[in-house]
């Protein structure tokens, strides 16, 4: 069955200060211990387990998670797939306007949303059909339009070529993508391809720098959880899509603004 949403957990021992984190698909980030400080529009705001991030997917993300008592813990839902046309044409018909929502991406947490949000969780560890799956999320997309929120997820009815483009390198990131075969896979010409992206503020070589910046991070993240043998610098960077172990961990500082090493410390003794 293919899944319509992705969970994926995030751990922390020391402080782990992360800035442009991208964000490729709608998420709503749930910190469960510690705080995540965001900065946004020129302030701080804090997310602590009463208080939801919602992210689009047009957003990079810069924030400090701090643990609470040696652990910080987060989960990530991500969705992929979006409402239904009837979700939308509810929230489209809604009295409960979300203009007085968008200048923060912070919701408060109450119960019922909670209660949803564990059975997204439930079902994503069942074998359900996608029609089933997508019952599920609209119930989901239902309750936080009753809050307001459903637009701080969903900015448009359609997906970005940069979302398309994300989500199809991200199944393979260690493959050797080139401009040449993505354009093939989405039947656009080069030039075509290559001025969509560029009117949404991106190239090719930037979306798959970052897919394979997150896969480091989701790699290390999911070892340091095991409690595996952690991976060299340049193991990691093989199975990243890199061959060259320097020119791997310059991109990861420069994305990041924290180097490997520094971020493997905060995850692990």
């Amino acid at each position: 069955m293919t899944p319509l949403v992705k969970i994926e957990r995030f751990y922390g021992q020391k402080s782990q200060p992360l800035r442009n984190v991208p964000v490729y698909t709608p998420s709503i980030i749930a910190v469960t211990s510690g705080v995540k400080a965001l900065l946004w529009q020129g302030e701080t705001l804090v997310f602590d387990p009463n208080h939801w991030l919602l992210a689009s997917s047009t957003q990079a993300l810069t924030f400090v998670n701090e643990p609470y008592q040696s652990k910080f813990q987060s989960i990530q839902l991500s969705f992929l797939s979006p409402p239904s046309e009837w979700v939308l044409k509810l929230h489209a018909k809604s009295e409960i306007s979300d203009s007085t929502f968008l200048s923060s991406p912070s919701l408060k947490v109450n119960d019922s949303l909670n209660f949803a949000f564990l059975q997204l969780i439930a079902m994503s560890e069942q074998s359900l059909s996608s029609a089933v799956q997508q019952c599920y999320l609209d119930a989901f997309y239902l309750q936080l339009n009753e809050q307001g929120a459903l637009s701080r997820l969903f900015e448009g009815d359609f997906l970005s070529l940069r979302e398309k483009v994300s989500r199809y390198l991200s199944a393979d990131p260690a493959a050797n993508h080139t401009i040449d075969n993505t354009c093939s896979h989405f039947a656009m010409s080069q030039a075509t391809f290559m001025r969509h992206l560029s009117k949404e503020g991106t190239s090719f070589r930037v979306i798959l720098a970052e897919v394979r910046m997150l896969c480091a991070i989701g790699i290390m993240q999911s070892i340091s959880a095991r409690n595996a043998v952690p991976l060299s610098q340049l193991e990691l960077a093989i199975r990243c899509g890199y061959q060259s172990e320097s020119r791997f961990s310059q991109r990861f500082k420069t994305q990041f603004g924290i180097s490997l090493k520094q971020y493997m410390k905060t995850i692990s003794d």
